[in-house]
């Protein structure tokens, strides 16, 4: 497990020493994530509910400005336990959308904690229903679609039987389902906060990156085009857009050389990335990645995001975020 890797005394090199950070703080996002999970599924049995809610989006805004390209990683990375953990997962995942967004739009810290809270429980009512619909091949059932219909007053009730009086907080979760056309729900509202606008238009973005039983997450940019589909979220969707680029962190991308990588960072140049080389020429497995920029300078260039990767395996973020160049 990524959380019992430790720094070596030997790290002399600036390689290494980048490489053993990137991989703690790597730690910390699955560190975060175990401690929402039984906050999110068991919110009652909190002593301290919005106490500890404050202290995960405290760390999750500070983790995210250290590193926004890892957190980027977690986002788009497809890894074994994104359905098995999807409730708790997509929360946190939206909640990083949030923060980027935030500070894209220079929003003040006070409302991108507000911001990041709401993410982090938009869903409480439902978690433990959404772990189960994302391994469940059938439609929803009438009771289930009921419980998602309702989803967000209920979260709301239940966040203010939990002690939560942030005002700000309350009604993005309330509202983060509805739509400036009248056409969301439960309220069908025409006049939505600004906070919720945003959370909606995360929460479906990273709901469209994350696979389920009956489908592969979609590429990042099939997702923004779902986004721009819908006529009410092109403001907050552009805003996501920019902030991602078109191959971001953890997106697996076909070379011209016949290679296959994953990003690991964005450059100035949202065509010419970052990456882990992850295949030969011939699409054999690499069994030491190798970590090198893209672009005409340096023999590599992007010619699209990949489907699928050549043959399989290379989901383990430890060996991605570990090859050195």
């Amino acid at each position: 497990m990524l959380a019992t890797l430790t720094p070596t005394a030997q790290t002399s090199s600036p390689d290494t020493q980048v490489v053993t950070e990137t991989l703690l703080r790597w730690s910390r996002w699955q560190d975060l994530s175990e401690w929402l999970e039984p906050l999110l599924l068991n919110p009652g049995k909190s002593a301290g509910f919005v106490a500890d809610i404050n202290r995960c989006a405290h760390t999750l805004v500070k983790l995210v400005e250290e590193d926004p390209d890892l957190a980027i990683f977690h986002i788009v990375h497809v890894s074994p336990d994104k359905m098995a953990r999807y409730g708790v997962l997509h929360s946190m995942h939206t909640g990083m959308l949030m923060t980027l967004v935030g500070k894209r739009k220079d929003w003040s810290e006070s409302r991108i904690d507000s911001a990041v809270k709401a993410a982090l429980t938009m869903n409480l009512s439902i978690t433990a229903l959404q772990i189960t619909l994302a391994q469940q091949v059938e439609p929803p059932t009438s009771n289930q679609r009921q419980a998602i219909a309702a989803h967000p007053l209920a979260t709301w009730h239940m966040l203010r039987q939990l002690g939560v009086t942030d005002e700000d907080w309350l009604i993005a979760v309330a509202q983060h389902h509805e739509q400036p056309d009248g056409k969301g729900y439960p309220q069908g509202l025409t006049e939505i906060n600004q906070t919720a606008d945003a959370l909606r238009t995360c929460d479906v973005f990273g709901a469209k990156l994350s696979p389920r039983i009956s489908r592969s997450g979609m590429l990042s940019t099939r997702a923004a085009a779902e986004i721009f589909r819908q006529r009410s979220a092109g403001y907050f969707g552009a805003t996501i857009i920019r902030e991602l680029g078109l191959y971001p962190p953890g997106c697996l991308v076909e070379l011209n050389t016949g290679e296959q990588g994953i990003v690991v960072r964005r450059t100035a140049d949202p065509m010419s990335p970052e990456i882990v080389v992850l295949t030969t020429e011939m699409g054999e497995r690499l069994y030491s990645p190798v970590r090198t920029r893209t672009g005409k300078a340096y023999g590599r260039m992007v010619i699209g995001a990949a489907e699928n990767d050549a043959v399989g395996g290379f989901h383990d973020p430890a060996a991605v975020l570990s090859a050195a160049g």
